[in-house]
């Protein structure tokens, strides 16, 4: 049984035929197993990737210096350059930016929800300085690319990753500018100094990458005049994108050296990092179910659309924020192990949620 009805099914069916092949796929409660075991190794891989970076870190078998190293290396060129190509390698119609727009649109207004709920729950909580900082970074970013992708595509069959561009555009847009500015305001420097970080690789490379797939959306005729362009667009982007796909399993890496160097003996050290507890109880339930509440009384957009929204609102904490945290002088340690405990709670949120999915269908 199809949780969005034949009606709204036929009328997406109808929009994106010409570009994607078959009808997207609707999710019903008998694939949740699917779904479940779709979350779970994509976890497993996550984790096992933490572990080789915890043992590393545990047995000394890479340097002191190691993490450093690696959360530099995902900043400064990984991370831009999978920016870069995500979005160059794009090529949208006209109709299908449109409907991206409220995608990216209403993706800023849920992600800037989620920052003001972090805000004030890092107040009742007395969080301070770059802990508060860190802590309201991970209420609005999650793992959108690595999680989100995956389940989404076994849900609503491939043509749904389209969708998905859009919301991981209006995420990166919010990371590279407040983002950055919260992961450096801790330091006691003047605004315009804070705001000089908002010019760097990652949002050089986010800008330059737009501005690419928006020629090549609407000027196709154009290029497709130029000699060798896409020759020589191919060895570029052959080149870039392996490097790009390593800022997932390096940033992995990174926090697993980090949580090497975490010390908890106890139910009590445990007890002790309760804001964990409290941001993924908003992060992984409470604000998806906000979000589907609103949608339920929003008719001007698919739903589809929604169903993209409150699934990558959904995603456990991202895992560039502990190597931007430590790029930054901020609170990494808690970053990492924002990191680590909500990927692990996802397990059983995530299906959650998509069961909360079907049940508003």
């Amino acid at each position: 049984m199809s949780i969005y009805g034949d009606t709204a099914k036929r009328s997406i069916s109808r929009q994106f035929d010409k570009y994607f092949a078959g009808v997207i796929k609707m999710v019903d409660v008998q694939s949740l197993t699917e779904q479940i075991r779709i979350l779970v190794n994509q976890i497993s891989v996550l984790v096992i990737m933490g572990l080789i970076g915890f043992i590393a870190g545990k047995t000394r078998y890479l340097p002191d210096n190691s993490g450093s190293v690696l959360s530099r290396t995902v900043i400064k060129l990984t991370a831009p350059l999978l920016i870069f190509t995500t979005l160059a390698g794009r090529n949208f119609t006209k109709d299908i930016l449109i409907n991206g727009m409220w995608i990216f649109l209403l993706a800023v207004v849920f992600i800037m929800f989620s920052f003001v709920v972090g805000h004030f729950a890092g107040k009742i909580l007395k969080l301070e300085g770059a802990t508060a900082n860190v802590f309201k970074m991970h209420f609005m970013f999650g793992n959108v690319i690595y999680l989100a992708f995956p389940l989404l595509r076994s849900l609503y069959g491939d043509g749904i990753l389209i969708y998905a561009v859009f919301y991981n555009l209006a995420n990166d847009a919010v990371l590279w500018t407040l983002g950055i500015f919260l992961v450096n305001r801790h330091n006691k420097v003047s605004v315009k100094d804070n705001l000089k970080h908002l010019v760097n690789a990652n949002t050089i490379a986010f800008a330059t990458g737009l501005v690419i797939m928006l020629i090549k959306s609407n000027f196709k005729g154009f290029i497709d005049g130029i000699p060798y362009i896409y020759d020589i667009g191919g060895f570029i982007a052959n080149a870039f994108t392996p490097i790009g796909e390593a800022t997932v399993p390096l940033s992995m890496l990174f926090i697993g050296l980090i949580l090497s160097e975490t010390k908890i003996s106890s139910t009590k050290d445990l007890l002790k990092r309760y804001p964990i507890f409290v941001l993924a109880l908003f992060k992984l339930i409470l604000i998806p179910c906000i979000a589907l509440f609103v949608f339920s009384f929003v008719d001007f957009v698919e739903p589809l659309v929604k169903a993209v929204i409150i699934l990558q609102l959904s995603m456990p904490c991202a895992t560039i924020v502990p190597a931007l945290a430590e790029q930054y002088g901020s609170d990494y340690r808690l970053a990492t192990e924002n990191v680590f405990i909500t990927t692990i709670l996802g397990i059983v949120t995530m299906p959650f949620v998509v069961y909360l999915l079907t049940l508003a269908g």
